[in-house]
């Protein structure tokens, strides 16, 4: 059944569309609307998206494209996410007594880089850091975080028992949002969507939806970089909604034609950081302020396989490749030590996490983790 047809069909609820009706026009007029109304109408996409309803693409364009235009607000984007928080299957306790920080990125980065978050997570946990990552397959880059660590052979689809006892005995966990979110697996199947073209472009409001509502460890200490240039409003709202401490990082280019969702050694990083007072402070860093040279775009490019581009982070971790490659995935973990107070600044923890690769601390956490997560160890012996 295609999308319009699904309309004509005696499956869809006249009084659903009619609620819908008066959600759109409040859009199409620019109006804001209120966090109870942001809420309900983001939990009826994830009903629509988790039940397979045929009308869920079109409403979504109409929804997040309505909010893109007009730009969603931090009420919004606060109802956004009591909604998703209130789509969890279970909630973890990792009974640690450190922090428990997490990474990630928004994507839709104007170039195509190398996995970042992953390895930096991994490589925090190895300086002593407690750090997850949550991941799903590639939504618009090559090879997702997803991907990434399934090509690793990390089980990305552990039991929550078995990624709390990750964390308890390595300090860090890399697993599958789409565990917790049952509407995430039928969202990222939209891209396979004929009319995917069409929706794609309308959802920077989504974008920034996931930038401050995923977050399926509940914990309170976040690094979300965002390709999209509202750092201070992304802080915001993760203040609101109860984070205690967060660093929210737009990455540039030399010249700024570029941008990326983490902190950039090719020029300037626009950080936004959400202090444990509640303050927000909006600074810019540079790669020489954590000991780097500048790099050129070209070095730090994705490849065009998921196992190709899973050989390039273990020649990151391994500490052979010291290519730019290796100071952006460094940077990025030092930036997380930072975040669990590991490290007194930025530059203290990139030095950490240099200490961690040179000393093989960080290949054997990945080692450890694919183990205890029930991975397959043949899979990663394979790529070293």
């Amino acid at each position: 059944m295609s999308v319009l047809s699904s309309f004509s069909g005696a499956s869809v609820n006249p009084k659903e569309m009619l609620w819908w009706s008066h959600i759109l026009t409040k859009l199409s007029q620019r109006k804001n609307l209120s966090i109870d109304e942001a809420r309900d109408a983001t939990y009826k996409i994830f009903a629509s998206l988790e039940a397979n309803r045929p009308e869920a693409p079109l409403i979504m364009a109409g929804y997040f494209g309505g909010l893109t235009v007009k730009e969603p607000t931090v009420e919004e984007l606060a109802g956004m996410a009591e909604a998703m928080d209130k789509t969890k299957n279970f909630r973890f306790d990792f009974k640690t007594d450190k922090p428990v920080v997490t990474a990630g990125g928004t994507g839709g980065d104007t170039i195509s880089t190398i996995n970042v978050t992953t390895p930096a997570t991994i490589v925090a946990a190895a300086c002593g850091a407690t750090a997850v990552k949550s991941v799903a397959k590639a939504f618009s880059s090559k090879t997702g975080a997803g991907d990434l660590a399934a090509t690793l052979g990390i089980n990305i689809q552990a039991s929550h028992e078995l990624v709390e006892s990750c964390v308890r005995k390595l300090g860090t966990a890399v697993w599958a949002s789409a565990m917790i979110y049952p509407w995430m697996g039928p969202l990222l199947r939209i891209r396979d969507l004929p009319v995917a073209p069409i929706i794609f472009p309308l959802l920077g409001s989504l974008r920034l939806m996931i930038a401050t509502a995923l977050n399926p460890f509940s914990v309170r200490r976040q690094v979300r970089g965002t390709a999209l240039p509202k750092t201070e409003l992304i802080a915001t709202v993760l203040s609101k909604v109860g984070y205690e401490r967060a660093l929210v990082p737009t990455g540039y280019s030399d010249k700024d034609e570029a941008r990326i969702d983490e902190f950039s050694n090719l020029g300037r990083t626009v950080v936004s950081e959400l202090k444990p007072n509640g303050d927000i402070e909006t600074y810019e860093v540079h790669p020489e302020d954590f000991g780097v040279e500048k790099a050129d775009a070209s070095e730090i490019l994705a490849k065009d396989t998921h196992e190709e581009n899973a050989r390039l982070v273990l020649g990151v971790l391994s500490g052979r490749d010291k290519s730019p490659r290796r100071d952006l995935i460094l940077m990025n973990a030092g930036a997380v030590l930072y975040l669990g107070e590991e490290a007194g600044n930025f530059k203290d923890g990139y030095e950490l996490a240099c200490n961690a690769v040179d000393s093989g601390d960080a290949l054997e956490k990945v080692r450890q983790l694919v183990m205890q997560s029930g991975g397959s160890i043949d899979r990663f012996n394979s790529l070293l």
